[in-house]
């Protein structure tokens, strides 16, 4: 299994045929748990062999899945150390996050993805906020990558023009500082 670049990730994919799907979404669910491979690459591998709806349903539902997976497999361990430790380090009590601040925190990381996967998992899990808030806050927040990353793969594949998706995937990097700097001026003042 080679998932270091695109088309290696795509050949793997496509030798298991009819249960394909099946794989892909069983690797976004490992991948949200465990980044063991990059969510970028598979998402467009997705997107050029299932198409972009298909693609984009499957590496959304996937890391949804895994991410709630993760998150639930934390509050069943009940990490109480950690969480003491972090709070001892941070001065701030992560039980304390209120529903809006962890519902945004949430959708904000996953739409900026600059935090690995699992440690929002990881965090959310030990916070105080709720399972639903976080499964909401989640789907809503892996949309825009979802979306992006197997768009991307769908429009390599279709207008087989590499420098059209390397200029598209550049648009999205320079909005994502851009998103990145506001968030950061505005809400996260020093």
């Amino acid at each position: 299994m080679d998932f270091t670049n695109i088309h290696a990730a795509v050949e793997y994919l496509r030798s298991f045929g009819v249960l394909a799907p099946i794989v892909a979404f069983i690797l976004f669910f490992i991948q949200a748990a465990l980044p063991v491979f990059p969510y970028f690459i598979l998402a467009g591998a997705a997107g050029m062999i299932f198409g972009f709806w298909e693609g984009f349903f499957l590496s959304w539902t996937g890391a949804l899945a895994g991410a709630c997976f993760s998150f639930y497999a934390v509050r069943l361990i009940r990490w109480d150390w950690l969480h003491d430790r972090l709070t001892r380090w941070f001065k701030y009590d992560l039980r304390e996050v209120t529903p809006f601040l962890g519902f945004w925190g949430i959708v904000v990381a996953r739409i900026f993805p600059v935090i690995p996967t699992p440690l929002i998992n990881f965090v959310a899990g030990i916070s105080g906020i709720s399972a639903w808030i976080f499964i909401l806050a989640s789907a809503i927040g892996k949309i825009p990558t979802a979306f992006i990353y197997t768009g991307l793969g769908n429009h390599m594949i279709n207008t087989e023009d590499l420098y059209s998706t390397l200029a598209l995937l550049a648009a999205v990097i320079v909005i994502s500082y851009v998103g990145m700097r506001i968030v950061q001026k505005r809400f996260w003042k020093q």
